[in-house]
């Protein structure tokens, strides 16, 4: 064993001698060398000018207002509405013992071209007009269908059921008394000479001229053409102007007063047409009583229409749920 280490010993190769002019040569070369850079600081050194100018482009991006978008015309309202709240008065009973009823209701009218749409008899009832024959009509026992005075038919008192009417016309039609039809109200005169040659082709009396032109001013036409309407109103023969007008919803109105034809039940009646003074539109058509007649004053409005609405609309009419379209109406006023 001695023998082997001996050996070992012997073949180690000596130790070479240290050169001290070579190590510091290799030193100097070794720190002249260029030191590797850390990959992510060059990237952010690299590249950080280019993100600054990223984020200043998308704050001016942001900042800037979003380019104006095309003005789209809106598209013309459909419908012409009109909502009436009707009232008018009948004289029942027997000829011994007769009374007052009222009739109320309301008329919610759509129309859209030669499309007419209208509910009828809504929130209709039927009652007593005043104390005096609330008590006479107890005093009957409260009867369900009671006879018209001086008439041929009966009244059934109590709630009314409302109607759908559906109808196509050709041309306007306007709701008046003798029914007219135009084609259009484009080219009707705003002047009330020229708006009177129009509606007048024939030779009309007053009051037929006058119920003509309040259907003309309720209808979708323009603004002068309603102040031409009113002022031809005030200009026909019996046309009384009336300055203030109380109205039932409060406020006050002008109008004109036209001597109306005999009524059934009624004579001595004048028609009253209201406009509201700041709009020129009609708030409100009126029959009275120009004498005393059957208990009832002078000024007493035997029939009347409120317009609770005359406008434009893009709503579609609103139905009473379960009542058929053009069926059958339900008058309030029946055979005997």
């Amino acid at each position: 064993m001695e023998d082997v280490l001996k050996n070992l010993a012997e073949a180690r190769p000596p130790v070479p001698e240290v050169d001290a002019a070579r190590m510091e040569r290799d030193l100097a070369r070794i720190i002249a060398l260029p030191r590797e850079r850390p990959v992510r600081k060059q990237f952010v050194r690299r590249f950080a000018p280019l993100a600054v100018v990223a984020a200043v482009i998308t704050l001016v991006v942001v900042a800037l207002p979003a380019p104006p978008q095309p003005v789209q015309p809106a598209a013309p309202a459909p419908w012409w509405r009109v909502l009436r709240q009707q009232t008018s008065l009948m004289v029942v009973g027997e000829p011994a013992k007769p009374y007052v009823v009222r009739f109320g209701s309301k008329t919610d009218q759509w129309q859209a071209g030669n499309r007419e749409i209208a509910v009828v008899q809504k929130d209709g009832e039927v009652k007593p007009y005043a104390r005096d024959d609330d008590a006479a009509w107890e005093a009957a026992g409260r009867p369900e269908v009671v006879p018209q005075l001086g008439g041929s038919r009966s009244v059934r008192i109590g709630p009314m059921a409302p109607a759908v009417q559906e109808s196509y016309v050709s041309g306007l039609s306007l709701t008046s008394a003798y029914w007219e039809r135009l084609e259009s109200f484009d080219d009707l005169p705003a002047d009330p000479a020229g708006m009177r040659a129009k509606l007048q082709p024939e030779e009309k009396g007053a009051y037929e001229l006058a119920d003509l032109v309040m259907a003309v001013m309720i209808a979708n036409v323009r603004d002068d053409q309603r102040r031409g309407g009113f002022e031809l109103l005030k200009s026909l023969d019996g046309a009384r102007y009336l300055d203030h007008v109380r109205l039932p919803s409060g406020g006050e109105g002008v109008g004109v007063a036209i001597p109306a034809p005999p009524q059934f039940q009624f004579s001595g009646v004048e028609t009253w047409f209201v406009i509201n003074p700041g709009t020129g539109k009609p708030v409100l058509k009126r029959n009275v009583l120009t004498s005393s007649q059957h208990g009832l004053p002078v000024n007493t409005p035997i029939s009347e229409e409120q317009y609770l609405l005359l406008e434009k609309t893009n709503v579609e009419p609103v139905l009473p749920l379960g009542v058929p379209v053009n069926g059958k109406v339900e008058s309030p006023i029946i055979e005997r």
